[in-house]
């Protein structure tokens, strides 16, 4: 088809802004296609029920998207018969009641492409369960899958969009220094530990070399031991949950008995194989249960209720000895010092119950407390340098719960060091332990995590947990749980046999890879407003590494801002793994004017290797006159934005309703944004407000919760910046509140991250704009290839920028030459310019 270029009326700028702004740009009803992630769109089928139809359906149906005038939007069906409205628990159909809540839907950005649909009654998301024509459309999704992603289009042929995630990356915006990657031995080096000795050497090698995972970081097992007797136990009873390989050796049997040190002789073997192999390894010995006669059950499973404890307080002291003389002894015998000591896993979890799979013990938080009173004088004493680690809770806001049990109780201090596991965790409650480590200055691991599924979209999956884990826990350590394991290949790296002494590497292996073999001990991690990244740089500064993911069926374009690095080189290393690959090299990707543009297929990951010149004065401290984004601590890809009459959090984007400057105002600042809008205290009103001019209630103050984050106080210190209801998701209201004393208030906490200074001409002090947005500045044609020219038609600088449906901003420059070419695909794009002298918009469709 011949390249054409389309000029559009004003009115059509709806497609193109934030969600907050839709309901103000549409002034009537407007029919569009709702087309799905699929490919397919929404239409009525004949019993009224709403359903994917084909894009090659006879007659495709378009839907009428007409405003209430308050941001949500009623769809008329394409024969005007009918409402698309929740009908049931979840069902959507077509009904007759435009202004009922069932049949009001907002629209909210989701990446740079697409939007999701809220409906008012409910607030969950329009989604399918399916990806063909005759798929249901259900309005109870939570937003989070690809169905549940919907986009809008003049044409019923287009393809669904390569989505672009923009984002920045800053040197100076450091995170954490890590220390390492890591993984549990047990249960595999229970079982691998009585295999050849070649075999060994090779899975230790696979484990711990630079050429393979380069794991670092490593947790020995205390075995507590069953009743050799089985007295009160069904013998073997672990082979019907975890299997056989949970069987863990003890090494005592009776009370009275002597150590038998020949015992876990398997797990001993691997553990020593790796200490030759990584002299630079760190060892933790953990339990997750005492000797079987300690216990009320008389089963190191658990107690016969499995919400109470089964450690009996008279063998507290036994118990904290059995521990530290495992640790002696390791140390004496091997050479071998645990660095931590961890006596609890899971503890607050119901899930350890007698006869069950595995060993496991239950502590309500006052006798975790009581136990480390007991332990740690006999740790101190026992000339160890180990310290004690805890509670190891599966949930994370469980950790949360037993830190402030804690603290309460007075025993923090007798912990060096704090794991979590994050099996159920929320960006919330990663951010809550993260805080509260933190203030009290105490080492924080992510110490277990696993994840099911099948195939790669399983894999990666648990990459998006590892991605979230680093990023708002902020750990220095990261441990995965199985190596080898039997009959799956998602909660392992290698998959083996156990009996036939078999392995093989699964895909799961070289997707760790793609983390644990770049980013390594001693590198920093770098903040990368984007939720589906890693950034790290090396000690020396000279190597910048990028790992993305694209957990999705759909593929997605980055667009990685390096500006702020003084020089780039050209010779990068980029390793992709999908499917078909296994940390491939690859040439799917650009860099150009320190720009990393790289397009990700669905389910894929990829790491770049960039030697990179760091800038001498790059620095992400706030400085007056510099824009910033201002993004809470609990959402990597959300920033303030002010538009639409309303202060919300919203998906991050160049828009100037998010570049915010700060000015000195007395003992504050002042926040204005591109627009000229001043945040503005609205008293007593919760919500935060704006202005376009000053007055009073605009002055607010920063104070550093540490060397990342901020509260933001009004000038009076009496209320801080808060996300309503502690949400965290786009739409969300921005508030004040009062600010409290508890270290875990993280939806008040801001993390400011510098945008690039692109000398764009509203950056000379004393230059206002107008408002004037029909003066041209530049004449827009389409070339062969779709390519899109942009020919000034003045002697003045100006700024142009390209803009998706969504919002995003997908090109920008200071014009300064006659003529711009910029390649786009196929679709409908708002051009804005900007000069000293005149504001310019012009929506184009590029077919």
């Amino acid at each position: 088809m011949k390249n054409r270029l389309y000029t559009y009326l004003t009115g059509w700028i709806f497609l193109w802004l934030p969600a907050l702004l839709l309901a103000q740009a549409i002034d009537g009803p407007t029919a569009l296609f709702l087309m799905h992630s699929s490919g397919n769109h929404v239409a009525k089928d004949a019993q009224g029920g709403a359903v994917l139809e084909a894009a090659d359906a006879p007659s495709p149906q378009k839907l009428t998207f007409i405003p209430d005038g308050n941001g949500y939007y009623a769809l008329q069906s394409a024969d005007g018969q009918g409402y698309l409205s929740l009908t049931g628990q979840w069902n959507t159909s077509f009904t007759t009641d435009p202004s009922s809540a069932k049949a009001l839907y907002a629209i909210e950005n989701s990446g740079e492409f697409f939007v999701k649909l809220r409906c008012k009654y409910n607030n969950n998301y329009l989604g399918t369960d399916g990806t063909t024509a005759s798929s249901a459309v259900y309005s109870d999704k939570d937003g989070t899958d690809t169905r549940h992603l919907w986009y809008l289009t003049t044409d019923v042929h287009q393809a669904p969009p390569a989505d672009t995630s923009v984002y920045v990356i800053n040197p100076a915006a450091t995170r954490q220094q890590f220390e390492g990657w890591g993984i549990s031995l047990c249960w595999w080096a229970n079982m691998c530990g009585k295999w050849s000795d070649e075999k060994i050497d090779e899975l230790v090698d696979w484990l711990v070399s630079p050429d393979g995972l380069d794991y670092r970081i490593f947790r020995y097992n205390i075995g507590g031991g069953d009743d050799p007797q089985n007295r009160n136990c069904t013998p073997h009873h672990m082979g019907s949950g975890k299997g056989l390989r949970a069987e863990m050796e003890g090494f005592k049997d009776s009370p009275d008995g002597e150590y038998i040190w020949s015992r876990d002789a398997a797990q001993r073997k691997i553990m020593l194989k790796i200490k030759e192999k990584r002299p630079d390894a760190i060892f933790e010995a953990f339990s997750n249960s005492c000797p079987y006669y300690m216990t009320y059950s008389g089963c190191c499973a658990g107690h016969t209720d499995a919400s109470a404890d089964n450690l009996k307080p008279e063998y507290y002291e036994a118990f904290a000895h059995y521990l530290v003389d495992v640790c002696r002894h390791y140390k004496e015998e091997y050479g071998i010092e645990f660095r931590t000591l961890s006596p609890f896993n899971e503890p607050m979890t119901s899930y350890w119950g007698a006869n069950g799979g595995q060993e496991g013990c239950h502590f309500d938080i006052a006798s975790q407390v009581a136990f480390l009173k007991v332990l740690h004088p006999i740790l101190e004493a026992s000339g160890l340098n180990t310290v004690i680690s805890a509670s190891e809770e599966t949930d994370a806001a469980q950790s949360v719960r037993d830190f402030e049990g804690y603290q309460a109780a007075g025993v923090l201090p007798l912990v060096g060091q704090w794991n979590t596991h994050t099996y159920s965790a929320t960006t919330q409650a990663r951010s809550q332990i993260s805080a509260l480590c933190k203030e009290q200055g105490i080492r924080l691991w992510m110490s277990e995590v696993g994840s099911g599924g099948s195939g790669i979209a399983g894999n990666l999956n648990l990459a998006q947990k590892l991605m979230d884990d680093i990023r708002y826990i902020m750990p220095v350590a990261w441990v995965d749980w199985q190596y080898v394991e039997e009959g799956n290949d998602q909660w392992c790296l290698v998959q083996g046999d156990f009996t036939k002494q078999t392995y093989h590497k699964v895909k799961n292996y070289s997707i760790r890879q793609h983390f644990s073999k770049f980013i390594r001990p001693g590198y920093t991690f770098l903040t990368s407003l984007n939720g589906q990244t890693l950034a790290a740089r090396n000690p020396e500064g000279d190597s910048l590494i990028i790992v993305a993911i694209n957990p999705n069926a759909l593929p997605v374009v980055h667009r990685a801002d390096l500006s702020f690095y003084e020089s780039i080189s050209s010779e990068l290393t980029a390793l992709r793994s999908s499917e078909t690959e296994d940390l491939s090299p690859t040439a799917d990707y650009t860099l150009e004017d320190r720009i990393l543009t790289y397009k990700l297929p669905a389910y894929s990951i990829v790491t770049f290797v960039i030697p990179v010149e760091e800038s001498a004065d790059a620095d992400n401290a706030i400085r007056p006159g510099l824009p910033y984004w201002i993004c809470p601590r609990n959402a990597a890809d959300q920033a303030l934005q002010a538009s639409g009459g309303k202060v919300t959090l919203q998906p991050l984007s160049y828009a100037p309703e998010q570049t915010w400057k700060l000015q000195p105002d007395g003992n504050g600042y002042t926040f204005t944004n591109g627009n000229g809008d001043i945040l503005t205290e609205h008293s007593p009103d919760y919500a935060l407000g704006y202005e376009p001019s000053p007055q009073a209630g605009q002055t607010f103050i920063l104070t550093p919760i540490d060397r990342l984050f901020y509260k933001i106080m009004t000038e009076d210190g009496s209320k801080a910046f808060d996300l309503e209801g502690e949400h965290h998701t786009a739409g969300t209201t921005v508030g004040l509140w009062e600010y409290g004393s508890a270290p875990t208030a993280c939806h008040r906490q801001w993390f400011f991250m510098r945008q690039p200074d692109s000398g764009s001409p509203d950056a000379v002090p004393g230059i206002s704009f107008p408002d004037d947005t029909s003066q041209p500045l530049f004449r827009l044609t389409c070339e062969p290839g779709n390519i899109l020219r942009a020919d000034k038609l003045s002697d003045t600088p100006c700024r142009l920028g390209i803009y998706t449906p969504s919002g995003g901003c997908i090109y920008q420059t200071l014009l300064q030459d006659e003529t711009l070419r910029v390649p786009l695909h196929p679709g409908i794009y708002i051009v804005s310019g900007i000069s000293r002298s005149a504001r310019f918009h012009q929506t184009i469709f590029i077919k």
